[in-house]
């Protein structure tokens, strides 16, 4: 009786010693680890014996379009955070107003002081080509490929006068209309712009277009509105009679003008 009650302990404590060797293996070889996916944290329990086991026995997919926090031969710690990111780019495209200059040049054919636009500016538009590396579905960086152009800028262009105004010669207060000449009653209208005249110069202030053959050309004509001497040097196909243009230096004041009867003399 006493020889199988020997046994009974021994068979007994060797069924302890086991289970505490069991117990032991358990506390060695399982870890605890935090698998972060999506930006969600998941805590799982693990005996794989690397970074790969844990993603696989927990049915991480991964590819090569994911990022990983750790290698996938790593060892498995206690404790180990394992990130899983995915990676995306994409390829965007954008569009973007280009603005126009402004750009300064000197006319010889405009008084000092004026100024005229002679080219309206219009903005253009170009495509941006960006690459866009997305983390997890938030953009992480913009990177510009290309630029193309759509459609071109035009730049402003303004013509500003540096003709120095000439010394027109004015009535004396003290003059009769008689001393000036022949007097007319004419249609008088304004026009202005670039270009030569009949006689060949260039349109200035000063300058009056007329029917050559009521005025002729290199004709002084006084006009008491302005108080000044014009030169009959241009004409146009609706001058015809009574009628004269007086060119002018910008549309606004041709428009002010107008049209009006006035009258005009003849310097002899």
């Amino acid at each position: 009786m006493k020889y199988l009650n020997r046994k009974l302990k021994s068979i007994m404590l060797s069924g302890l010693l086991s289970m505490g060797i069991v117990t032991a293996n358990y506390a060695m070889f399982n870890k605890e680890v935090v698998l972060i996916v999506d930006g969600q944290e998941i805590e799982v329990n693990s005996y794989q014996p690397d970074v790969q086991g844990v993603l696989d026995e927990n049915k991480i997919e991964y590819d090569s379009n994911y990022v990983i926090s750790e290698d996938l031969d790593a060892s498995l710690e206690d404790g180990m955070e394992i990130e899983v990111k995915q990676i995306e780019k994409k390829t965007i495209r954008e569009t973007e107003e280009i603005h126009y200059d402004t750009i300064i040049k000197k006319d010889k054919t405009l008084l000092k002081g004026k100024t005229k636009v002679s080219q309206k500016g219009k903005k253009g538009m170009k495509e941006l080509v960006y690459e866009v590396v997305y983390e997890d579905g938030q953009p992480i960086s913009k990177i510009l490929l290309e630029e193309n152009i759509i459609t071109k800028a035009k730049n402003k262009i303004i013509k500003k006068g540096t003709k120095e105004k000439e010394k027109t010669e004015s009535k004396k207060k003290s003059t009769s209309k008689n001393s000036l000449g022949k007097k007319i009653t004419v249609s008088a209208t304004a026009y202005s712009g670039d270009g030569i005249t009949a006689t060949g110069t260039v349109p200035r202030w000063g300058t009056i277009a007329v029917d050559p053959t009521i005025i002729p050309y290199g004709t002084k004509v006084y006009i008491p509105q302005f108080d000044e001497y014009f030169i009959a040097e241009d004409c146009g196909g609706g001058i015809k009679g009574n009628k004269i243009d007086i060119f002018m230096n910008s549309e606004s004041q041709c428009d002010n003008w107008g049209k009006r009867s006035i009258d005009i003399y003849i310097v002899e």
